[in-house]
Formats: C-alpha cells, sequence, structure tokens
C-alpha cells in the first residue's frame, strides 16, 4: 500500500463503505433537539413558554448551538446542518485514522479503518438502537457529531506525545458535549498520571461515598418521570447482555496489551480504566440515584470503548496471526467475543485476555486449553447460522427491491440496498474492501475503477433528505401559517404537529412526548412536562368522542391552562374554529383555537374563515 494509486483506492474504497453505511435522513431524532436548541439562540423570546427550554435544557452545557446558528443565519437550518454533519463525519474519519495510525500500518491501517466504518455503530440499550439513537458517528446533527471526532483527536494526539494538542482537543470536546468528552478526560488521567491500585481503589471509595453521601438524590417522582421519558439511562432497565458489552471491549483491549510496547500498553490499558470506570460511575448513579450521575451517563464511554478495541483487535491479528495455530485459535476466540457483545462476549473476552497474558507475556507460542478449539468451533458455527438466516430473511427484500428497479416501477429510495448491509452481513463490506486491496496488488486499474465505481454509486444514494417533509419543514422558505392569526411569542399546541411549531412558526409548543426529554436535567421541567401530558390525555380522551359537544367540553378544559394560548386540531368543532389553514403536505386543513375564548365559561363561537 505504498503506491499513490492504492492510496487512492483504498480511500475511495473506505469513502464507499463509510457513505454507504452513514446516510444521511437530515434532522431527526436527537438533531430536532440541537436544531430548536440553535433557533433559541436566534429568537430566544419565541421559545420561551415551551416547556423544552422554561426550566434550562442541555444546551446549557454546551456551546455548539452557538456555531450552528450562526450558519443557520448564513446558510438556513437545512443548510447549516448539512454543512456542519459533513464537516463532522470527515473530522470523525480522519481522527479514527489518527488514532489508527498508532497502532496499525500497511493494509492492516486500511482494514482497521473499514471494520470501524463498516460494523454498526450502537451500543447500550438494545431499546434505543431499534430507534438508531445510542451510536458513534451519528447520521444526524447533534453536539455528539462533533464531541466524538474532539475526543479521538486527543486520543490520538496523547498517543502521539503530543500532550498540549491532546488538552486543547479534549477541552474542546468537553465545551461540544461534556457527556461524550467524559471518557477521554477519564483516559488522559490515567494516561499521564498512571495511578496505582491502591490510588484506584482510593478513587473508587471516595466515589462510593459522594454518590451515597454528598451528591444530590432524585426523589421518587422525578426518578419515576425520567424512567418513562428515558429509561435506558439507568442501568436496571438493561439486559444481562447489555450489562456484559463493556467487558467484551475491555477485555480485548487488555488482551492487545498483552504484547505491546510500554507506551502502546499504558495507552490500552487506560482506555480499558476509562471504560471500567464509567461504567462503575453508571452503576453508582443507578445504585444511589445520585442525580449528577444519571444525568452524566458515564456509561456512554462505549462509544470510546468500541472503537478503540476494534482497531486493537486487528492489530492483534497483523501482528500475531501468522505467529502459531495456538495464536490463530485465541485470535479467532477474540473476534467472535466482539462478534457476541451484547451476548456472551464480555465474560468470554475477560477470560481470554487473561489467557492472552500468560501465553504472550513471554514471547513463546501459547498453550491453551483443551477446551478453546471446541469452543472455537461452536462460536463460530454459531456466528455462521446467525449470518445465514440474516442473508435469507434479506434475500426477499433484495429480489424484491432489484426486480421493483429493473422493471422501472421502484419505489425505493435512492440507495436504499444499502439497508441489506446489517447485524453479521455488515462483515461483508470490511471482507469486500479486503478483496479490493488484493485485488489492486494484481490488477490495478480494474481495482481503482471498481473503487471509483463503488464511491460514486453510494455517493448518489447518500442523501435521503429529500422527502417531502424534510424539503416543507426545513428548506423551503412557506408563508407562516394562519398568517398572523398566532401571535409570534404564544404557546402553541399542534395536534401532533410539534415539527411545524417548533421549525415553521418557530415558537413554542405546548407540550409533546419529545419535549419531555428536558426531564432528565431537571426536576422542574420533569414535573411541568409530566403535568402537561396529563392534560392532554384527559383532552385526548374528550376529542375522540363522536360527538361535538363532548369534543368542545374537551377544548374548553385544555384552553383553562393558563400555559397554553393556541390549539390547532385536525378535526373541526362545530364552526367554532378562528382560523383554518390548508396544509398541503396532509392535503387537508387544520383547525385553530384561541384558548383566551374558551376560557369563560361559555365558548364563544367564530366563522370559519380561510
Amino acid at each position: 500500500m505504498t503506491s499513490q494509486s492504492a492510496r487512492i483506492t483504498a480511500v475511495l474504497g473506505l469513502a464507499a463503505i463509510w457513505l454507504w453505511t452513514h446516510r444521511y435522513f437530515g434532522i431527526q431524532h436527537d438533531g430536532l433537539f440541537y436544531a430548536v436548541q440553535a433557533l433559541a439562540r436566534i429568537t430566544p423570546e419565541a421559545y420561551a413558554g415551551d416547556v423544552f427550554f422554561a426550566f434550562g435544557s442541555q444546551d446549557d452545557y454546551s456551546l455548539f448551538s452557538r456555531l450552528y446558528a450562526t450558519l443557520i443565519r448564513s446558510l438556513g437550518l437545512a443548510g447549516a446542518a448539512l454543512i456542519l454533519l459533513v464537516a463532522a463525519q470527515l473530522a470523525w474519519a480522519i481522527a479514527a485514522a489518527a488514532v489508527a495510525r498508532q497502532w496499525l500500518e500497511g493494509r492492516a491501517f486500511w482494514l482497521g479503518l473499514a471494520l470501524i466504518f463498516a460494523l454498526p455503530g450502537h451500543y447500550g440499550s438494545q431499546a434505543e438502537i431499534a430507534h438508531d439513537v445510542l451510536r458513534y458517528a451519528e447520521t444526524f446533527l447533534t453536539a455528539r457529531s462533533w464531541a466524538e471526532p474532539l475526543v479521538l483527536a486527543a486520543v490520538a494526539a496523547a498517543l502521539a506525545r503530543r500532550q498540549n494538542l491532546a488538552v486543547a482537543m479534549i477541552t474542546l470536546a468537553t465545551l461540544c458535549h461534556p457527556i461524550m468528552a467524559l471518557p477521554g478526560l477519564i483516559f488522559l488521567a490515567a494516561y499521564y498520571l498512571r495511578p496505582g491500585f491502591p490510588t484506584l481503589v482510593a478513587l473508587a471509595v471516595l466515589a462510593t461515598a459522594a454518590a451515597f453521601l454528598l451528591l444530590p438524590e432524585m426523589d421518587a417522582l422525578w426518578l419515576a418521570e425520567v424512567r418513562r421519558r428515558a429509561r435506558f439511562v439507568m442501568l436496571d432497565t438493561w439486559t444481562w447482555g447489555e450489562l456484559l458489552e463493556p467487558l467484551a471491549w475491555i477485555g480485548i483491549l487488555l488482551a492487545a496489551s498483552a504484547k505491546a510496547s510500554d507506551r502502546q500498553r499504558a495507552a490500552l490499558r487506560s482506555l480499558a480504566l476509562a471504560g471500567a470506570a464509567g461504567f462503575y460511575l453508571a452503576v453508582l448513579g443507578t445504585a444511589s440515584h445520585a442525580a449528577l450521575l444519571i444525568q452524566a451517563q458515564p456509561w456512554r464511554c462505549l462509544w470510546l470503548l468500541k472503537v478503540t478495541a476494534l482497531l486493537a483487535l486487528v492489530a492483534m491479528f497483523a501482528q500475531r496471526w501468522r505467529s502459531s495455530p495456538a495464536d490463530r485459535w485465541l485470535l479467532a476466540a477474540l473476534a467472535a467475543a466482539a462478534l457476541t457483545a451484547q451476548t456472551l462476549g464480555g465474560l468470554v473476552a475477560l477470560v481470554l485476555a487473561v489467557l492472552a497474558h500468560r501465553a504472550w507475556r513471554d514471547g513463546q507460542a501459547p498453550d491453551l486449553p483443551r477446551w478453546l478449539p471446541a469452543a472455537g468451533y461452536l462460536a463460530l458455527t454459531v456466528t455462521l447460522m446467525e449470518t445465514l438466516l440474516a442473508i435469507l430473511q434479506q434475500l426477499g427484500f433484495l429480489a424484491q427491491r432489484i426486480g421493483e428497479l429493473l422493471g422501472g416501477a421502484s419505489q425505493m429510495p435512492r440507495g436504499d440496498l444499502a439497508a441489506f448491509f446489517q447485524g453479521p452481513l455488515a462483515l461483508s463490506l470490511p471482507a469486500g474492501f479486503a478483496l479490493l486491496l488484493w485485488m489492486h496488488g494484481r490488477r490495478p486499474r480494474l481495482a481503482l475503477a471498481i473503487a471509483v465505481l463503488a464511491a460514486g454509486v453510494a455517493a448518489t444514494g447518500w442523501n435521503r433528505a429529500d422527502d417531502a417533509l424534510q424539503e416543507y419543514v426545513y428548506s423551503t422558505p412557506q408563508a407562516r401559517p394562519f398568517g398572523e392569526t398566532i401571535g409570534r411569542n404564544e404557546t402553541v399546541h399542534w395536534q401532533g404537529g410539534l415539527l411545524y411549531t417548533w421549525f415553521v412558526l418557530r415558537q413554542s409548543s405546548y407540550a409533546s412526548r419529545e419535549q419531555a426529554a428536558s426531564a432528565l436535567f431537571s426536576r422542574r421541567a420533569a414535573m411541568e412536562s409530566a403535568r402537561r401530558q396529563d392534560v392532554l390525555s384527559a383532552f385526548d380522551k374528550a376529542n375522540a368522542a363522536p360527538d361535538a359537544a363532548h369534543r368542545a367540553a374537551g377544548l374548553r378544559e385544555l384552553c383553562r391552562d393558563p400555559a397554553l394560548d393556541v390549539v390547532i386540531l385536525a378535526q373541526a368543532i362545530d364552526g367554532l374554529a378562528a382560523a383554518t389553514w390548508f396544509d398541503p403536505l396532509r392535503q387537508a386543513p387544520w383547525h385553530l383555537y384561541r384558548c383566551a375564548a374558551w376560557r369563560a365559561d361559555k365558548a364563544t363561537p367564530h366563522r370559519d374563515r380561510t
């Protein structure tokens, strides 16, 4: 991999993998919160009555929205989100390459990057993984998008003996997103201070005492709201497999440290310590209900553990695969532990780490237990069966999509075939990349042509944020719904229309499930959000009644809340609307009701007007 052509082929191949597995779907998931926080920086008075902002928000601990708001003024919301995410993803890839360069060289360097680019970046609770939220290198813009590459840059700088740069990078990461920066802070402290076992025990005792005796505790009501709105932050809601996942990455890092140089050994053990410390703090938060530890979500150290452990695994393969058959068995077992990290892989990896230290410390061929080959065959068989099942489940999907495409009647969004490369099948991407590198050594022009074609095809399907909703809500300047009927600083409940309220009207929303995310960071926000949700639940029951009288009574009761100014419903209540507006997306009207008219004992009728 020394020629210019080989490097170009490798870079294009990596670009294809990244573009295929990190498609952009626009502003979604947690990206909604960061987008509205940036808008609130521009017009804070417009969102003053919003329950998400009323008692402070996560934006109070980050400088990210200031940059976001500046770009929104120049480029608009959709343009700013796209530019910032593209820059963050490029920074992530470069920072990951800088870390990989400290451990890997030659073909192993490129394969290590292909592995962390291609494998699903999910970590933590499977309940949130299903919603594609908890993952590194996210495909939507948040402050995490920038904190992660800054943390990786800090790790790379520390490994390259550039202490001042490492401190600068971790400081920027902390200013951007302190929760995501926490494992990087612990790593740097461990790497530079090299604490001994007595010091670690003393720190653990101090942390335990602080959690149970000094830090403020979430009371029962607040904790119940947090569990209802963000249950994944509490470890007692995780499955045993999810709780064992960090052990897989810690075990791999410790195994890699067995035959490393002094500097690399210190780095690998410091990364393992950062993961162990993060999970210990998370356990303390769950057990003690200490608000600060729950809010800090120290279990998010998993993202850094997973990235660095996968690179360390590739480094071990590059160094020891050709040493002996026993080495190959040990490495294959570690790879199986990585693939089964959320089942039994965690416990297996710790056992393998002990075996690796015993086997590799004297430089001789390892003397492994007799049961290891049998266990390896079993793990390989299970992995192959899972892969075969995944292939069978998705072959129907693939055949249908290809048939629609060839038939000219495809409704498939551009690049949607990337959904095929999920789960165990994600390994086919780095495997194909390895084949591409092998091909370059024999037929370089053909390999380069394939790489160019793959990158081009992946690029055409990368931007999936061109659907009608994204275009209407975030991109195209729109006439204000209902004209000036809604005051600029009024609080609105738009039935199922949080996006319209936040991003089209650009003003305060009364309450929604999404806004309850602020409950984690403020007890007052949790209690007020719960109160408003209860009010809305009662209204929803009344609004489902078949007769207009019950619906009108429900609306009158809802409007008694002085925090609410305007209600917008899909269903008309017998000509009592103050205004209507035709929604070009729904192809149906919305009906506006002013709460001031409904707070009297008897609502004042109004004629509908468009």
